[in-house]
């Protein structure tokens, strides 16, 4: 479902709508990593959570994942309605994510292949980008080389460690980060990269 779903969603989509009455963790990831997609499109959730202070906690992460507009029930469809017109003339501003990775703020557009770090844009190539964003794609777990290289190159993994290993170590540079004791990009010896961060 997830990888349809990430996969079909078709560029000039406006609005998806995520009806949250199975783990709202699930709804939180897809959000994420949809947006990670360039999906440029409003997302609006609609939860059936009861206790507000449940409320409260799932508005904010379901935003910060992303989200457009979120709504507990009970809500009339005149109020549904309201809010699906009130996103769409919205409709088609550019959308960035900001992650907090290794206590500096990162802003991620997808759809323009940009990054930026402390107001800064780091030159990223396309390779280089599709690794970040893979990475940011799997937030806060670790992604073996196999995994990442099939992720990003779209053919089986020919053990070429040494390619991805020469790419992080210029994306590091570029970032300025330090070669021995990475902030952003982790080593996971052994298994591959992480990233640990918050959305």
């Amino acid at each position: 479902m997830e990888q349809w779903l990430i996969e079909n969603i078709r560029e000039d989509t406006a609005l998806v709508i995520f009806d949250l009455e199975g783990d709202f963790r699930v709804a939180v990831e897809y959000t994420r990593k949809i947006r990670l997609g360039g999906f440029a499109g409003k997302l609006l959730f609609l939860s059936c959570a009861e206790k507000a202070q449940q409320k409260i906690a799932e508005k904010i992460r379901a935003i910060d994942a992303g989200a457009d507009e979120y709504l507990g029930y009970p809500q009339t469809i005149e109020e549904i309605a309201a809010s699906v017109k009130a996103l769409l003339r919205h409709y088609g501003r550019k959308e960035e994510l900001e992650f907090l990775i290794g206590g500096e703020r990162f802003f991620v557009n997808p759809k323009a292949r940009k990054v930026m770090m402390n107001q800064k844009e780091l030159a990223f190539t396309k390779t280089e980008f599709a690794i970040f964003q893979y990475l940011l794609f799997c937030l806060n777990r670790n992604v073996s080389h196999k995994e990442l290289y099939e992720a990003v190159w779209k053919k089986e993994y020919m053990h070429d460690d040494m390619n991805i290993m020469a790419h992080v170590h210029r994306m590091r540079k570029k970032m300025g980060d330090d070669r021995k004791d990475p902030r952003y990009i982790q080593n996971i010896y052994g298994i591959g990269y992480m990233i640990e961060g918050v959305q």
